[in-house]
């Protein structure tokens, strides 16, 4: 599995002259590729360590980053100001059977069905709920290559930890769509909400001193924060590069852009919120 701490950061390209953005591995490709029309000079898209201290020491000016929870913006030496913008989010979304009467999910909830370190495991709906009929619990993952659903979940919900051996990882969506289908116990963690059978669950945090209410993953919950499994994507610039790197940054906040974002399994910023980014440009 990749690594967190690891894959959300950038890594400069080895030329002599700075790049202008670069970005978490999750956008390497046909994203990167079209932000290279918007006139940037793209850096490599690997997601290491050593990329975001490029930032840091001023070798890019500016970083798209998927940050961990309570980790701190990047701050740049000499007091130079840094402009943030959210451009989305990498989400697991929780889905069940549509018969499951299961109303909500906490987060303690979800390690007990996934985690092989839970302290008590769930493994039949009633053990979550009394309003769940008996139903033996069938968990699987859906994370297709260049999704974050997978390496979201384990290290945010689950810190680290396995999955339980009766987990079925990675399945493609053909098999999602089957379980949700035709297994009334099936509770299957996707990217984004499912095109099909089943029906998606809110998630409440609930952990001490956290929100006990519970949120769906709609676009507005994912943008305020509110929907508890999900890491932002962070768009990180120099505000002396501001007005160079413009044109790229109104594509990033673009439907194109958008699209792009949606087709990696991610959750983009809404319409609404990116038209503000965009305002805000024309008044640096």
């Amino acid at each position: 599995m990749r690594n967190i701490s690891t894959c959300l950061v950038l890594f400069a390209s080895a030329v002599a002259v700075a790049a202008d953005i670069g970005g978490t591995d999750v956008l390497a490709g046909a994203f990167a590729k079209k932000l290279e029309t918007s006139g940037a000079l793209v850096a490599d898209f690997a997601g290491t360590l050593p990329g975001r201290q490029a930032f840091l020491g001023g070798r890019v000016s500016a970083a798209i980053l998927l940050m961990r929870e309570h980790e701190k913006a990047p701050a740049l030496a000499g007091k130079v100001p840094v402009e943030e913008f959210r451009l989305g989010a990498a989400v697991g979304v929780v889905a069940v059977h549509a018969s499951n009467k299961t109303e909500q999910l906490t987060l303690e909830n979800l390690v007990a069905i996934f985690s092989a370190e839970a302290r008590s495991s769930a493994l039949n709906w009633n053990d979550l709920t009394a309003r769940a009929r008996s139903e033996i619990i069938t968990p699987a993952v859906c994370s297709p290559p260049g999704t974050m659903a997978l390496e979201v979940f384990q290290g945010l919900v689950m810190e680290g930890a396995s999955f339980r051996g009766d987990v079925r990882l990675r399945v493609d969506a053909g098999l999602a769509s089957d379980l949700l289908a035709s297994r009334a116990g099936s509770v299957v963690l996707l990217p984004r909400p499912p095109i099909g059978p089943g029906r998606v669950l809110p998630v409440a945090d609930g952990r001490a001193g956290r929100s006990t209410t519970a949120y769906l993953p709609d676009e507005n919950n994912v943008h305020n924060g509110d929907y508890p499994v999900q890491l932002p994507l962070m768009v990180y610039v120099r505000q002396d590069k501001l007005a160079a790197l413009k044109p790229a940054l109104r594509w990033l906040f673009s439907d194109e852009a958008a699209a792009l974002l949606e087709k990696q399994g991610l959750f983009p910023a809404p319409k609404a919120a990116r038209d503000r980014f965009a305002q805000r440009l024309d008044t640096r």
